[in-house]
C-alpha cells in the first residue's frame, strides 16, 4: 500500500489545455543512467521489502532470476499505471526506465539482505510458512 501511495497518489487531474503543445511521448524517459541520484536511491529503498518478503511468502521466488522477473513486472505495472493516469486524467507522471532498474535492484538487494540474515534456504522457506523451522536432528 505504501508503494501505491508513493507512486500513484496524489492523482492531479488537469485539463488537456494544461499540456497543450506538449506531445504525449515526452512522459517517457528511456535513457538509462539519466536520473538524479536521490530519486534512484529512493526507488531502490522502496523495493527492498519486496525482495525480503516475496521469497518468504513464496519460497519458489528465492532465486535471483525469478525474483528479478517479479520485481520488474511489479515496477512495470507501476509505470503503466502512471502512464495510463497521465493519458486519461492528465497527471503526466513520467515513465522512467531508471525506475524499473532501481526497483529491480532494490528487490535483489532485499534478497541479498534476507540471505545474509537467514543463510539456509530451508530456514527461509520455514519462516515464510508462519513459524520458525524445527531444529535439524544432530548428526
Amino acid at each position: 500500500m505504501s508503494v501505491v501511495a508513493i507512486t500513484v497518489f496524489p492523482i492531479r487531474v488537469r485539463s488537456a489545455a494544461y499540456w497543450a503543445g506538449e506531445p504525449w511521448w515526452t512522459v517517457f524517459h528511456w535513457i538509462p543512467g539519466d536520473v538524479d541520484a536521490p530519486s534512484f536511491v529512493l526507488n531502490v529503498i522502496m523495493f527492498i521489502p519486496l525482495g525480503i518478503l516475496l521469497p518468504l511468502l513464496r519460497p519458489s521466488l528465492d532465486a535471483i532470476g525469478r525474483l528479478a522477473g517479479h520485481a520488474a513486472a511489479a515496477s512495470s505495472a507501476i509505470e503503466v499505471t502512471q502512464f495510463m493516469l497521465g493519458m486519461t486524467l492528465g497527471s503526466r507522471r513520467t515513465v522512467d526506465v531508471n525506475d524499473l532498474i532501481a526497483n529491480t535492484a532494490g528487490a535483489l538487494l532485499g534478497l541479498l539482505i534476507l540471505r545474509l540474515a537467514v543463510p539456509s534456504r530451508q530456514h527461509r522457506a520455514g519462516y515464510g510458512a508462519g513459524s520458525p523451522p524445527s531444529p535439524s536432528p544432530p548428526g
